[in-house]
């Protein structure tokens, strides 16, 4: 069976059907509208009832369905056309004001959002109710996964940091004056992989649970709560290419600041070289951190959903970035709006979290050493800075995967495969 968020064929990027005008007929696609094996024979002016039913009245504002007779057509209308519930489906319109009898096949709301375009109201609603809905997923796969990434990241911190103080208090030591540069080589080599260690679990445990959040919300949209083997049954088959995406978007995000770096060097190292004269270039230089920060947002705005496409739509990393831009294409304000608020309350969350997990850190930090700027203590204390940052994941990962489905329900009609996708959970 085919993932219902795969993205749809290029040449038809319509799922479900496209509204007509009035003027004519809408041809209902499979599985929608008019009931498979019904024809509209000779009907009374307009579009006509079904086959076999006779048209007493029926309630207004509702349309011929399975089992129900034909109402009285309106003038230039018959029954209604195939905008009618699908099977499976209530006609009563739900809480919210949508009925399934609208014309894009709309449900009220069968799992975390309603099957509409989304608000910033929605989007918000959505992240909350996933957390509080499936916390056992949302948070025990991200305290695991970072809890690994933090012991991971502080035993480098403290290697690297008892390598430097060896080195650093032979400085002081009448008899190790003579300390070889082979040592302190080692050392800043020593530092270097410790950098990279942290650069690199931090990346993959990031990727690892940006999947396993995306696949656990997408699933929640219709109504279905993954397990724990599920959601890592779903996100463990794409870690491949979540990691190739993870890494072509970082490297794309990160060249504009390379460039902006080589840049400010090379004007200074002309300055430097006796070229007065140049004083202009280095001034041009540091101002064009301005369009670099700029360009750095439009890549990772653009970029944004590559690692949800790559495990929802089972895409390659190439085909993810690919995938993404051409999502945002046209909706590229309200999608940065949007990440940019989201960004303002998760670092407002963020910095209180920090100021309680930052005194909880520097406590077990002097209970163990009485220097808390020593190896250890700076171990300790970045340890719970990293794993107190991961109780704010769950949200972003599941806000950005709620803006995802809500560019694909306003680009692509996605409202109706969900709700389809929702009515087989039933």
């Amino acid at each position: 069976m085919s993932s219902p968020w795969t993205s749809p064929d290029p040449s038809a990027p319509y799922q479900g059907w496209t509204p007509q005008p009035e003027s004519g007929a809408p041809t209902p696609q499979q599985g929608y509208g008019a009931q498979q094996g019904y024809t509209a024979p000779q009907a009374p002016q307009g579009y006509g009832a079904q086959q076999g039913y006779t048209a007493p009245q029926a309630p207004q504002g509702y349309g011929a369905q399975q089992g129900y007779a034909a109402p009285q057509a309106a003038q230039g209308y018959g029954a209604q056309p195939s905008y009618g519930a699908q099977p499976g489906y209530n006609a009563q319109p739900g809480a919210s004001g949508y009925s399934t009898t609208n014309r894009w096949g709309w449900q009220s709301k069968p799992g975390i959002i309603p099957l509409r375009p989304l608000t910033i109201g929605d989007l918000f609603s959505g992240a909350f109710e996933a957390i509080r809905s499936n916390p056992k997923v949302l948070f025990g796969f991200t305290v695991v996964i970072m809890l690994l990434v933090s012991l991971i990241t502080s035993v480098s911190i403290l290697l690297s940091g008892l390598g430097y103080e060896s080195v650093a208090n032979t400085d002081y030591d009448p008899q190790a004056l003579q300390q070889s540069l082979t040592d302190r080589t080692n050392v800043l080599l020593l530092k270097m992989i410790s950098n990279m260690v942290q650069w690199i679990v931090t990346f993959a445990g990031t990727s690892i649970l940006t999947g396993l959040l995306a696949s656990t919300v997408s699933q929640m949209t219709v109504g279905r709560k993954l397990t724990l083997s599920e959601a890592w049954s779903m996100t463990r088959r794409r870690l491949g290419s979540l990691l190739g995406s993870f890494a072509l978007t970082a490297v794309i995000t990160m060249i504009p600041v390379v460039l902006w770096i080589v840049a400010v060097f090379a004007s200074l190292a002309a300055l430097m070289g006796g070229n007065d004269d140049l004083w202009w270039l280095v001034l041009v230089a540091f101002a064009a951190i301005i369009p670099v920060f700029i360009l750095v947002y439009f890549f990772q705005i653009k970029l944004l959903f590559a690692p949800i496409c790559t495990v929802l739509e089972e895409i390659g990393p190439v085909a993810s970035l690919k995938r993404s831009w051409s999502l945002v294409k046209g909706e590229f304000w309200p999608t940065l709006g949007r990440f940019l608020l989201m960004n303002l309350i998760v670092g407002f969350i963020g910095g209180f979290i920090g100021f309680v997990i930052g005194l909880i850190g520097g406590l077990a930090s002097v209970a163990v050493t009485s220097d808390p700027s020593s190896p250890i203590g700076s171990a300790i204390a970045m340890f719970f800075v990293m794993l107190g940052s991961s109780l704010l994941l769950p949200f972003s990962a599941s806000f950005e995967t709620l803006m995802y489905t809500d560019l694909r329900i306003r680009k692509e009609n996605f409202a109706s495969v969900l709700a389809q996708a929702s009515a087989q959970q039933q």
